[in-house]
Formats: C-alpha cells, sequence, structure tokens
C-alpha cells in the first residue's frame, strides 16, 4: 500500500506539473497572439493614416477643392459663394499663403470653366466700375513697401470697352491712379497701354513710359463678378460697384 500511495502521490505531482506546463504554454500562446493582433491593429492604423494623406496629397496636386467635386451639377453661384468666401479670409491677397493662392486659383478655375465662349469683350457686363477683391500681383498689393504705406482702402478698376480705355484708382493713403488704353488681341484679351500715372487724385500727373504695358485677359465676367488673368501669370478677381460708369474723357 505505501509503495502504491507513492506511487499514486508522485503520478499527482506529475499531473500538476504537467497541467502548469500546458496552462503555461496556453498563456505564452495567448500572450504571443495578442502581441500579434496589437501589432496588426497599429500596422491597419497606420496603413490608414498613410491612405488618407495620400488622398490628400493628390487633392491639392490636382487643386480641385473637396467641397466642389467636378460635377455639372454644381451651381455657377455656390462655385462664386465659395470663391468669395475663400478671398475674404487674406486681405485681398496680402497675406495668402501659397497653399491659399492654389485653392483660391482652382476656386477661380471653377467659375472660368462655367463660360465655354471666351468672348468677354462683346459682354454687356464688361463695361463699369468694378472693385479688386483679390490678386497675386505683388506690386499692386504693395508688398515690397512697409504696411504703412500699402494701400489700405479699395482698389478700383474701371472699364469701357466702348472707348478702349481702363482706369485704375486706388484710394487710402495716396489715391494713386492710372489711365490706360486697350487694344483687343482676342474676343477676351487686350494688350493694355499704361497712359499717364496720378498721385493724390490726379493732382500730379506723370506720362508713363512706353515701356508700361501689359496684357490682360478676362477669362469669366458677369453682371456682379469678373475673372481675369495677366500676362505674368497674376489672378485678379473683381466685383462690380457701379455698372454705369464710363470713360468719355481722358484722365
Amino acid at each position: 500500500m505505501r509503495r502504491r500511495f507513492g506511487t499514486t502521490t508522485n503520478q499527482s505531482h506529475a499531473a500538476r506539473r504537467d497541467n502548469k506546463s500546458t496552462r503555461g504554454q496556453t498563456t505564452t500562446t495567448t500572450m504571443i497572439r495578442a502581441g500579434f493582433l496589437e501589432e496588426a491593429f497599429e500596422r491597419a492604423q497606420q496603413k490608414s493614416s498613410e491612405v488618407e494623406e495620400t488622398l490628400r496629397s493628390m487633392q491639392k496636386k490636382s487643386l480641385l477643392p473637396s467641397s466642389f467635386p467636378t460635377s455639372s451639377g454644381v451651381k455657377v453661384e455656390d462655385m462664386k459663394g465659395a470663391l468669395l468666401s475663400k478671398i475674404s479670409t487674406v486681405e485681398r491677397g496680402a497675406v495668402a499663403t501659397e497653399e491659399d493662392k492654389e485653392e483660391i486659383d482652382a476656386l477661380a478655375r471653377n467659375v472660368e470653366n462655367t463660360q465655354k465662349r471666351k468672348n468677354a469683350l462683346e459682354s454687356k457686363f464688361i463695361n463699369g466700375k468694378w472693385e479688386l477683391m483679390y490678386t497675386t500681383s505683388a506690386s499692386i498689393l504693395g508688398l515690397s513697401k512697409p504696411k504703412l504705406f500699402r494701400p489700405s482702402g479699395p482698389i478700383y478698376q474701371t472699364i469701357d470697352a466702348k472707348n478702349l480705355r481702363a482706369f485704375n484708382s486706388e484710394s487710402a493713403p495716396f489715391y494713386n491712379q492710372v489711365s490706360a488704353e486697350l487694344t483687343p488681341t482676342t474676343k477676351s484679351s487686350v494688350d493694355v497701354q499704361f497712359k499717364k500715372f496720378g498721385l493724390f487724385s490726379g493732382l500730379i500727373k506723370i506720362n508713363a513710359p512706353e515701356s508700361a504695358k501689359g496684357k490682360l485677359d478676362t477669362t469669366y465676367v458677369d453682371e456682379e463678378l469678373r475673372i481675369s488673368r495677366g500676362d505674368k501669370g497674376n489672378l485678379f478677381v473683381l466685383l462690380m460697384r457701379d455698372p454705369s460708369a464710363t470713360l468719355d474723357v481722358e484722365y
């Protein structure tokens, strides 16, 4: 009996050791699986973030704003609203970042693409006094000058296609002016020859040199909004302020 009891006891100890070993192996296996699942989950999250970043990068490169897919169902009024809303945040372009400029350019192109026939000079909406709301032209914004000497008030441009004249005027602080003659080159673009510069609302006038010239292409125009692009790649967005303004006399 003693032998049998001893044998039985030894067998019990061995069984317990086997159970502990089995439990240990099971625990280790569980931990390995848990670690693998955790690592797989982290990789999935990382891959998802990479995909999202890639999509954002593709969207920026294509210059298509997320709010406006290339669908004919989007109304031009909504496009114009988005353009003007974005423009309102960059102080006429003076504080626009490169990313802002790209977004505004894309929004402008959305609007431009709604007018397939580029015959702006024949449009009844081209004439009148327009206010400059946005430009990429550093010279017009006066970005090379101290802020005190930059245009702080409205900047206007009056177009008179009938008389082939244009007149630009600033308000504070110096009330600069410049008159120009226009020579149509296509149904939407003109050569611009500046004629006279004026300071302090024209109290001082200076004849412009022959080299003071440029080109301007009006890529969109309706009764309230005009978009133009210059020969140096600058973008101009303007709103109509006085459709009855003309340039019958030379300034």
